[in-house]
């Protein structure tokens, strides 16, 4: 079969390698749509040099079950249940757990021998392409559900890509005041219309100042998904005392905490308890992906799509790949 395979920095080819093996209590899921995410593109550009290379590439997908035809979103988190963190609802750091497309092989292939506990119904009002998007919905909803705004909070989403964007449209779902930042002004046209009160061009503007003078004591929350160390090192002047950060695009970088009196800092990855809720938002269309699907491509086109979603001057926000 075809799957998208990591052979090293700027070097992931679609090549064939042999169908997986369905033992136990797997079953076969055949691909339908997957989406590209940051993450493959730092193994993709060679600034994280950890992943293995022969590996499949891709954690954020969709397909059909072989044995019954149902559709399904797949959860790329395989975790053990008994653990310590698994026992305290914190399977995504599962001492005997992996994470699909990262330190196992992923979605990005014809075929992937899954357990059933990592499949979620798609419902038929969501199409193939927004359940190749669940991912960062899911990590959208674990970041505020850990952030816990108070309605009326202000929430600053540094970096509006796919995940700032759904970030914003989750912060809002919330009951949050938005003010979002990026370098783009065609990203941040999408966060005003997905409710951000205000919109910063940090290339335009001093980001930390206007958000003091908006806020006027610094924001309540604050959410990293721009994935730079510079944006990192911005957010404790971004955050009120007592406020709360999320580092979600980058978690490397110097915090200068001087000013920062009793702010909780913290970095957070998907978990699967929050899948089944980014469906059903999917489902009740109270949550916009198919918006942010900026360009397609079939499997056999993979290394296209990924020059695509690594190329600013084609304005990509997600990239989606289909069977």
């Amino acid at each position: 079969m075809k799957a998208a395979v990591y052979r090293g920095p700027r070097n992931i080819k679609v090549a064939e390698v042999p169908e997986p093996r369905v033992s136990g209590r797997q079953v076969l899921v055949k691909f339908k749509a997957g989406s590209i995410c940051g993450t493959d593109l730092h193994f993709y550009r060679g600034e994280w040099r950890w992943m293995k290379r022969g590996r499949i590439i891709g954690h954020d997908a969709c397909g059909v079950r072989a044995d019954n035809g149902e559709r399904v979103v797949m959860v790329p988190l395989v975790y053990c249940g008994r653990c310590y963190y698994c026992l305290r609802g914190l399977s995504t750091y599962c001492m005997r757990g992996k994470f699909m497309g990262l330190t196992s092989d992923g979605f990005f292939a014809e075929s992937i021998a899954m357990r059933p506990r990592n499949l979620f119904s798609v419902p038929d009002g969501v199409s193939d392409e927004e359940a190749a998007v669940v991912e960062p919905v899911a990590l959208a909803l674990h970041v505020m559900d850990a952030l816990k705004p108070n309605v009326g909070d202000w929430a600053t989403i540094i970096g509006q890509g796919a995940i700032g964007l759904l970030m914003t449209q989750i912060a809002r779902m919330k009951g949050c005041r938005v003010i979002a930042i990026d370098l783009l002004d065609y990203r941040l046209r999408l966060a005003e219309k997905y409710g951000a009160e205000f919109c910063i061009n940090a290339a335009e503007e001093d980001a930390v100042k206007r958000v003091r003078e908006i806020t006027r004591r610094g924001s309540d929350v604050v959410v990293e998904a721009a994935g730079s160390e510079q944006t990192v090192q911005q957010t404790p002047f971004l955050v009120r005392k007592a406020g709360k950060v999320a580092l979600v695009g980058e978690s490397k970088g110097y915090l200068n905490l001087e000013d920062a009196d009793e702010a909780v800092f913290f970095t957070t990855y998907i978990s699967p308890v929050e899948y089944p809720l980014a469906v059903q938002l999917l489902a009740e269309k109270r949550v916009d992906v198919k918006g942010l699907v900026t360009h397609r491509f079939s499997l056999a086109n993979f290394e296209q799509a990924l020059r695509t979603a690594d190329n600013p001057a084609e304005k990509p926000l997600k990239v989606v790949v289909t069977a």
